[in-house]
């Protein structure tokens, strides 16, 4: 996206997590979060929800 001057907001970076998160690519949505974060943005409710159902489903942490 960057290449076109085109960035992406928070609504664009949360549409990629959860897509990341629904197709089990959990270290492609860490990484964009982080990114996201760097970027000033934050999270909404639904890739939060989706991060804390993977633990509880996995009973472990998925950030370490």
């Amino acid at each position: 996206m960057g290449d076109n001057d085109c960035f992406p907001n928070s609504c664009c970076y949360n549409a990629m997590i959860q897509s990341f998160l629904r197709n089990s690519c959990i270290s492609k949505a860490i990484q964009l979060l982080e990114e996201m974060v760097d970027k000033g943005f934050s999270t909404d409710a639904c890739p939060t929800t989706l991060f804390v159902s993977l633990v509880l489903q996995y009973n472990r942490s998925i950030m370490f």
